[in-house]
Protein backbone atom coordinates (compact mmCIF):
# COMPACT_ATOMS: atom_id res chain seq x y z
CA UNK A 1 0.00 0.00 0.00
CA UNK A 2 3.17 2.60 0.91
CA UNK A 3 3.99 1.48 -2.86
CA UNK A 4 1.22 2.25 -4.05
CA UNK A 5 0.38 5.97 -2.60
CA UNK A 6 4.19 7.01 -3.28
CA UNK A 7 3.63 6.28 -6.99
CA UNK A 8 0.62 7.59 -7.32
CA UNK A 9 2.13 10.74 -5.33
CA UNK A 10 4.49 10.88 -8.06
CA UNK A 11 2.27 10.18 -10.70
CA UNK A 12 0.54 13.66 -9.60
CA UNK A 13 4.08 15.67 -9.21
CA UNK A 14 4.78 14.28 -12.95
CA UNK A 15 1.60 16.18 -14.17
CA UNK A 16 2.76 19.46 -13.73
CA UNK A 17 5.71 19.11 -16.02
CA UNK A 18 3.45 17.66 -18.32
CA UNK A 19 0.56 19.81 -17.87
CA UNK A 20 3.81 22.70 -18.64
CA UNK A 21 4.99 20.62 -21.86
CA UNK A 22 1.25 20.65 -23.38
CA UNK A 23 1.26 24.31 -22.53
CA UNK A 24 4.94 24.85 -23.96
CA UNK A 25 3.62 22.93 -27.24
CA UNK A 26 1.19 24.80 -27.86
CA UNK A 27 2.24 28.15 -27.82
CA UNK A 28 5.44 26.93 -29.91
CA UNK A 29 2.65 26.29 -32.75
CA UNK A 30 1.10 29.68 -32.41
CA UNK A 31 4.07 31.13 -32.80
CA UNK A 32 5.14 29.00 -36.09
CA UNK A 33 1.85 28.97 -37.41
CA UNK A 34 1.13 32.71 -37.24
CA UNK A 35 2.34 34.99 -39.95
CA UNK A 36 3.62 38.66 -38.68
CA UNK A 37 2.26 41.02 -39.90
CA UNK A 38 2.41 44.62 -40.72
CA UNK A 39 0.69 46.60 -38.08
CA UNK A 40 -1.40 48.41 -41.44
CA UNK A 41 -2.89 45.44 -42.38
CA UNK A 42 -4.37 43.96 -38.87
CA UNK A 43 -7.56 42.10 -39.16
CA UNK A 44 -10.14 41.05 -36.14
CA UNK A 45 -8.58 37.45 -35.25
CA UNK A 46 -5.28 36.20 -33.89
CA UNK A 47 -2.32 38.38 -35.33
CA UNK A 48 1.77 38.49 -34.50
CA UNK A 49 3.43 41.87 -34.40
CA UNK A 50 6.85 42.87 -34.32
CA UNK A 51 8.68 46.26 -33.71
CA UNK A 52 9.27 48.77 -30.44
CA UNK A 53 7.10 48.86 -27.27
CA UNK A 54 6.68 52.17 -25.91
CA UNK A 55 4.13 53.99 -23.59
CA UNK A 56 0.42 54.73 -24.20
CA UNK A 57 -1.70 57.24 -22.45
CA UNK A 58 -1.69 55.06 -18.73
CA UNK A 59 1.91 56.23 -19.20
CA UNK A 60 4.43 53.91 -17.59
CA UNK A 61 5.10 52.09 -14.12
CA UNK A 62 8.55 52.82 -12.15
CA UNK A 63 10.62 49.01 -12.35
CA UNK A 64 10.67 48.12 -8.48
CA UNK A 65 13.97 47.11 -8.30
CA UNK A 66 15.77 49.74 -10.34
CA UNK A 67 13.46 52.67 -10.16
CA UNK A 68 13.50 53.24 -13.90
CA UNK A 69 10.90 53.36 -16.50
CA UNK A 70 8.40 50.11 -17.32
CA UNK A 71 5.64 48.51 -19.17
CA UNK A 72 5.73 45.49 -17.75
CA UNK A 73 7.39 43.93 -14.77
CA UNK A 74 7.77 40.12 -13.08
CA UNK A 75 9.74 39.60 -9.95
CA UNK A 76 10.74 37.92 -7.33
CA UNK A 77 12.00 38.52 -3.54
CA UNK A 78 13.84 36.12 -1.91
CA UNK A 79 15.63 36.16 1.76
CA UNK A 80 18.94 35.39 1.67
CA UNK A 81 20.05 32.38 4.92
CA UNK A 82 22.72 34.43 5.91
CA UNK A 83 24.50 30.42 7.46
CA UNK A 84 24.13 28.84 4.34
CA UNK A 85 24.88 31.96 2.47
CA UNK A 86 22.60 31.14 -0.22
CA UNK A 87 18.94 31.66 -0.98
CA UNK A 88 16.05 30.44 1.71
CA UNK A 89 13.27 30.34 -1.20
CA UNK A 90 11.21 32.85 -3.07
CA UNK A 91 9.11 35.14 -0.33
CA UNK A 92 7.06 36.66 -2.58
CA UNK A 93 6.66 37.29 -6.59
CA UNK A 94 4.37 39.06 -8.52
CA UNK A 95 3.83 41.07 -11.73
CA UNK A 96 2.52 44.77 -12.95
CA UNK A 97 1.28 45.91 -16.33
CA UNK A 98 0.21 48.49 -17.95
CA UNK A 99 -1.89 49.32 -21.50
CA UNK A 100 1.22 50.32 -24.04
CA UNK A 101 1.42 50.58 -27.45
CA UNK A 102 3.67 48.60 -30.27
CA UNK A 103 5.45 50.43 -33.18
CA UNK A 104 6.85 49.28 -36.49
CA UNK A 105 7.37 51.53 -39.74
CA UNK A 106 4.01 51.39 -41.06
CA UNK A 107 1.68 52.50 -37.66
CA UNK A 108 1.04 52.07 -34.17
CA UNK A 109 -1.29 48.82 -31.99
CA UNK A 110 -2.54 49.30 -28.82
CA UNK A 111 -1.55 46.61 -26.62
CA UNK A 112 -3.88 45.27 -23.30
CA UNK A 113 -1.51 43.20 -21.91
CA UNK A 114 -3.65 41.81 -19.00
CA UNK A 115 -3.54 37.89 -19.15
CA UNK A 116 -0.66 37.84 -21.34
CA UNK A 117 1.85 35.30 -21.19
CA UNK A 118 5.27 37.32 -20.50
CA UNK A 119 8.31 34.92 -22.15
CA UNK A 120 11.21 37.96 -21.16
CA UNK A 121 14.72 37.17 -21.94
CA UNK A 122 17.37 36.35 -18.91
CA UNK A 123 19.61 39.21 -20.52
CA UNK A 124 16.45 41.72 -19.10
CA UNK A 125 17.55 39.79 -15.59
CA UNK A 126 18.48 42.13 -12.94
CA UNK A 127 19.72 41.01 -9.34
CA UNK A 128 20.16 43.30 -6.17
CA UNK A 129 21.69 41.84 -2.96
CA UNK A 130 21.92 44.06 -0.02
CA UNK A 131 24.83 41.98 1.45
CA UNK A 132 25.30 43.71 4.57
CA UNK A 133 22.22 41.94 5.77
CA UNK A 134 20.01 45.05 6.24
CA UNK A 135 17.61 44.95 3.65
CA UNK A 136 14.82 47.61 5.54
CA UNK A 137 15.67 50.70 3.19
CA UNK A 138 15.86 48.82 -0.12
CA UNK A 139 12.77 46.78 1.34
CA UNK A 140 10.52 50.04 1.94
CA UNK A 141 12.02 51.42 -1.84
CA UNK A 142 10.30 48.24 -3.61
CA UNK A 143 7.17 48.16 -1.71
CA UNK A 144 6.68 51.90 -2.32
CA UNK A 145 7.70 51.04 -6.12
CA UNK A 146 4.90 48.48 -6.01
CA UNK A 147 2.69 50.50 -4.47
CA UNK A 148 3.20 53.84 -6.51
CA UNK A 149 2.53 51.22 -9.35
CA UNK A 150 -0.80 50.70 -7.90
CA UNK A 151 -1.87 54.08 -7.54
CA UNK A 152 -0.83 54.89 -10.97
CA UNK A 153 -2.88 51.84 -12.14
CA UNK A 154 -6.06 52.69 -10.58
CA UNK A 155 -5.72 56.79 -11.68
CA UNK A 156 -5.79 55.56 -15.17
CA UNK A 157 -8.51 53.31 -15.13
CA UNK A 158 -6.52 49.88 -15.53
CA UNK A 159 -6.83 46.30 -14.61
CA UNK A 160 -3.39 44.69 -13.12
CA UNK A 161 -3.35 41.16 -12.94
CA UNK A 162 -0.98 38.40 -11.40
CA UNK A 163 -0.03 41.12 -8.79
CA UNK A 164 0.90 39.47 -5.47
CA UNK A 165 0.88 41.86 -2.25
CA UNK A 166 4.46 42.08 -0.87
CA UNK A 167 4.57 40.40 2.60
CA UNK A 168 6.33 43.36 4.53
CA UNK A 169 7.38 40.83 7.29
CA UNK A 170 9.63 38.76 4.69
CA UNK A 171 11.20 41.52 3.23
CA UNK A 172 12.16 43.22 6.56
CA UNK A 173 13.67 40.32 7.90
CA UNK A 174 17.03 40.38 9.35
CA UNK A 175 19.26 38.50 6.43
CA UNK A 176 19.74 39.99 3.34
CA UNK A 177 17.15 39.95 0.39
CA UNK A 178 17.30 39.15 -3.23
CA UNK A 179 15.31 41.00 -5.62
CA UNK A 180 15.37 39.84 -9.23
CA UNK A 181 13.14 40.67 -12.26
CA UNK A 182 12.47 40.69 -16.06
CA UNK A 183 11.16 44.01 -17.62
CA UNK A 184 9.96 44.89 -20.39
CA UNK A 185 10.79 48.73 -21.07
CA UNK A 186 10.10 51.56 -23.83
CA UNK A 187 12.36 51.25 -26.49
CA UNK A 188 12.32 47.85 -26.24
CA UNK A 189 11.99 45.33 -29.02
CA UNK A 190 9.89 42.50 -29.23
CA UNK A 191 7.20 40.15 -30.42
CA UNK A 192 3.10 40.19 -29.39
CA UNK A 193 0.83 37.48 -30.44
CA UNK A 194 -2.87 37.64 -29.29
CA UNK A 195 -6.54 38.50 -30.73
CA UNK A 196 -6.95 41.86 -32.22
CA UNK A 197 -10.08 43.61 -32.40
CA UNK A 198 -11.16 46.86 -34.21
CA UNK A 199 -11.79 50.33 -31.91
CA UNK A 200 -14.19 50.92 -34.41
CA UNK A 201 -11.67 54.15 -35.47
CA UNK A 202 -9.53 52.27 -37.82
CA UNK A 203 -7.11 51.26 -34.84
CA UNK A 204 -6.78 47.79 -33.35
CA UNK A 205 -6.19 47.00 -29.98
CA UNK A 206 -4.02 43.31 -29.12
CA UNK A 207 -4.89 41.76 -26.20
CA UNK A 208 -6.58 38.37 -24.60
CA UNK A 209 -9.16 36.31 -26.94
CA UNK A 210 -9.12 32.98 -28.57
CA UNK A 211 -6.08 31.16 -28.87
CA UNK A 212 -2.45 32.04 -27.55
CA UNK A 213 -1.44 35.56 -25.91
CA UNK A 214 2.27 36.39 -25.86
CA UNK A 215 4.49 39.35 -25.01
CA UNK A 216 7.84 39.18 -25.27
CA UNK A 217 11.14 41.01 -26.22
CA UNK A 218 12.64 38.36 -28.21
CA UNK A 219 11.94 37.77 -31.30
CA UNK A 220 9.68 35.20 -33.21
CA UNK A 221 12.89 32.82 -34.37
CA UNK A 222 14.10 33.29 -30.79
CA UNK A 223 11.20 32.53 -28.97
CA UNK A 224 10.30 29.70 -30.48
CA UNK A 225 13.77 28.13 -29.82
CA UNK A 226 13.39 29.06 -26.20
CA UNK A 227 10.11 27.53 -26.71
CA UNK A 228 11.54 24.64 -28.03
CA UNK A 229 13.95 23.88 -25.37
CA UNK A 230 11.17 24.43 -22.70
CA UNK A 231 9.29 21.87 -23.55
CA UNK A 232 11.68 18.68 -24.36
CA UNK A 233 13.36 19.90 -20.86
CA UNK A 234 9.83 19.67 -19.69
CA UNK A 235 9.19 16.12 -21.33
CA UNK A 236 12.04 14.63 -19.94
CA UNK A 237 11.34 15.58 -16.35
CA UNK A 238 7.57 14.58 -16.71
CA UNK A 239 8.86 10.94 -18.24
CA UNK A 240 11.49 10.86 -15.45
CA UNK A 241 9.20 11.01 -12.71
CA UNK A 242 6.44 8.54 -14.86
CA UNK A 243 9.61 6.20 -15.16
CA UNK A 244 10.75 6.68 -11.12
CA UNK A 245 6.49 6.12 -10.61
CA UNK A 246 6.32 2.46 -12.24
CA UNK A 247 9.54 1.14 -10.54
CA UNK A 248 8.14 2.24 -7.29
CA UNK A 249 4.95 0.68 -8.42
CA UNK A 250 6.16 -2.49 -9.73
CA UNK A 251 9.63 -3.07 -7.31
CA UNK A 252 8.72 -0.57 -4.51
Amino acid sequence: MASIGAALGLLAVALIPSYLFVQARQASKAVASTETRSTAALTDGLVAVTGTFQAGPAGVLTHPVTGADALGVRWDVEERDSAEDDTAGVDDSGRQTVPFQLVDDDGTVDIDPSGADFHLSTTRSETFVDVSATPGEQALTFLDRVQENERRSHDAGTKQIHNTPINEAAVHGTDGVQYESRAIQPGDTGYVLGSARSDGDGTYTIGAGDGAFMISDMSPAALADDLGSNQWVLAGIALLFYAIAAYVLFFG
